[in-house]
């Protein structure tokens, strides 16, 4: 019993004693090891059990029924969130990956500097008998108390902030996994613990960037953490940006309307068909009406089923090859007369659909401008054919070229940019929305509009009413959830980078402080030598925002084919982002280049040689 208390006191004095006199650094050790377990703890707990995959699901939506055999390589609305849910899901493992690496090079920068701090002090405990091991168990035994709180703050944070970020997750998610989450805290918990015992491993080193050798090297460190910090924060503000704009004006049109989730009972198309024109000349005939549109679900923000086309092209162009038809792949939406009109899409060419392109008429379609300019001859669409629909697949007739529209609807980047419009009427599937919209604010004009729906479409219908912002804001809230988990992880990446920039540069300016001093015993101004550190600070500054913009090629670009109208990058928010992460480039050089400027540089030339 004596022997193993005298044993612990042994190890455990010298610990405590190194924790209580070299607090700042097994502090900043202890903050590296919190922020970089808390932002990958918050990630890695997204991952599915089964880690092939996020366990967050996107909300269900409606497959639009189009009436229409369509192929294999078909894709609605559902398979393009889930896509951009795993496209944003596996950035967001790239950021962490990130913030996993900036932690290692943070501990290590950190580590050296402890290693620097405690040399003279392990050289006096060897003196004096201290035994290798002895010096090792102590070393581990501060190791372990560093780790513990590391784990205790960081691990607790992590796992609150994941569970409530899926909470407001806007879908559904599977229940989380415990194995991909331990191996990763584990692995940077014995991270950390190396950083606290290499101080005793490297006790010969007398500076803590090893002398002269590779300065310019070890500037690159800061220079990367500055640049991927830069880079997610950067996204980060876009996203909550787009988020903010999708939901506060409803970019699909004025957000003021009703929309109405519309199912029909009535069995046959041509039946359904009489029964929309009979509800859209109801609804145009009331007073209050300013607009009435019928279309497939999804149309208001933009979604539809993309499927390939042939386009009876004339003479285009295919690889130097003229070849008479194209096969271009679209987005097919079932729209009525009014929805051109109300989604703000002006017709360039020809004309509009209308309530004669009835199931009886011709089969007729409208395309969008750049789907007429890429497959078509000359751009001229407009009395042309195109094929649409698979086994068996149908000719229509080109009536009109409307603008381009801007999918609003999570992961619409990812959709097809080609629009194929049909008529409703021609096409009456069985589930619908009918957005209205009154000219003036009436308590009674939902009840209006369920009241015609029921005459004109039977007492069989099932009705489900939202108002059109909210079915736009619906949109949002993934973007928006994404915007703030980036968001945090981005400030997370902000803090590690700040740190570890930071004790690099001060590092940086200790390991060249020789060659300082002989500058300042040959003549050179304090002014000089301070000027001489902050050029080569600025010169980390100027390459990370290099390294910022040149990863946040590859990052802000995949952004932008998920989330369509998003910008590739803000010249105002990377310039706010810039200037932060440069100040502490400049604060970590100039602290100790102000207190070297300051020291007679014979002492530091003393110091520097023994």
């Amino acid at each position: 019993m004596t022997t193993w208390r005298s044993r612990l006191t042994r190890i455990g004095a010298p610990a405590a004693w190194a924790l209580r006199a070299h607090w700042v650094t097994a502090a900043l050790l202890v903050v590296a090891g919190t922020v970089a377990l808390f932002g990958v703890i918050v990630v890695s707990r997204l991952i599915a059990p089964t880690g092939m995959g996020p366990r967050i699901i996107p909300a269900a939506v409606p497959v639009p029924d189009l009436q229409l055999t369509t192929s294999a390589l078909a894709s609605t609305p559902g398979d393009v969130r889930s896509a951009a849910t795993h496209q944003l899901f596996t950035l967001l493992l790239l950021v962490a990956s990130g913030i996993g690496i900036t932690a290692a090079i943070t501990i290590v920068a950190l580590a050296a500097a402890r290693s620097s701090v405690r040399a003279q002090e392990l050289v006096v405990r060897r003196a004096v008998g201290a035994s290798r091991r002895l010096l090792l168990a102590a070393a581990l035994a501060e190791a372990a108390v560093v780790v513990a709180l590391a784990l205790a703050l960081g691990g607790t944070g992590g796992l609150v902030a994941s569970q409530m970020e899926v909470a407001h997750w806007p879908g559904p998610s599977m229940p989380g996994g415990v194995s991909v989450t331990a191996a990763v805290v584990a692995a940077l918990m014995v991270f950390l613990g190396l950083g606290l015992v290499f101080p005793v491993t490297a006790a010969r080193r007398r500076t803590p960037l090893g002398g002269r050798r590779g300065r310019a090297l070890e500037l690159v460190l800061p220079a990367l953490q500055l640049g991927v910090g830069l880079t997610v924060l950067t996204a980060a503000a876009l996203l909550v940006r787009h988020a903010a704009q999708l939901g506060g004006t409803g970019r699909a049109g004025e957000g003021r309307g009703e929309l109405f989730e519309v199912r029909v009972a009535n069995a046959r198309p041509a039946e359904r068909s009489v029964s929309y024109v009979a509800l859209l000349r109801t609804l145009h005939g009331g007073p209050e009406t300013r607009g009435a549109s019928l279309t497939s679900p999804g149309v208001l923000v933009g979604a539809g089923t993309g499927d390939g086309v042939l386009t009876d092209c004339g003479q285009c162009s295919w690889g130097g090859i003229y070849v008479p038809f194209r096969l271009p792949y679209a987005t097919h939406y079932l729209v009525s007369a009014d929805t051109f009109r109300m989604l703000r899409l002006p017709v360039v060419a020809g004309r509009a659909l209308n309530d004669a392109d009835d199931w009886n008429a011709p089969r007729v379609a409208v395309i969008s401008r750049s789907l007429a300019a890429d497959d078509f001859q000359q751009g001229q669409a407009v009395g042309r054919r195109i094929q649409i629909g698979h086994a068996p697949a149908t000719w229509y007739t080109v009536v009109g070229v409307v603008a381009d529209q801007l999918p609003a609807a999570f992961g619409g980047g990812l959709q097809s940019p080609y629009a194929v419009y049909l008529s409703i009427l021609q096409h009456p599937a069985r589930a619908v929305d009918l957005l209205v919209r009154a000219q003036s604010e009436s308590p009674h004009r939902v009840d209006d509009v369920r009241h015609a729906l029921t005459t004109t479409l039977g007492p069989g219908i099932t009705v489900a009413h939202d108002p059109e912002a909210r079915r736009v804001g619906r949109e949002a809230a993934p973007i928006r959830w994404f915007g703030g988990v980036f968001g945090m992880e981005g400030w997370v990446l902000l803090a590690i980078a700040t740190l570890g920039t930071f004790v690099v540069m001060w590092l940086w300016v200790a390991s060249v402080a020789h060659d300082l001093a002989v500058r300042r015993a040959v003549g050179a101004r304090r002014r000089a030598v301070i000027g001489y550190v902050l050029a080569r600070a600025a010169g980390v500054a100027v390459g990370g925002v290099a390294v910022g913009l040149w990863c946040g090629m590859v990052l802000w670009g995949a952004l932008t084919t998920v989330l369509a109208g998003l910008p590739p990058w803000d010249s105002g928010v990377l310039l706010r982002f810039s200037l932060l992460l440069a100040l502490a480039a400049l604060a970590g050089a100039l602290l100790p280049a102000w207190r070297i400027a300051r020291t007679p540089p014979a002492i530091l030339l003393a110091h520097g040689d023994s």
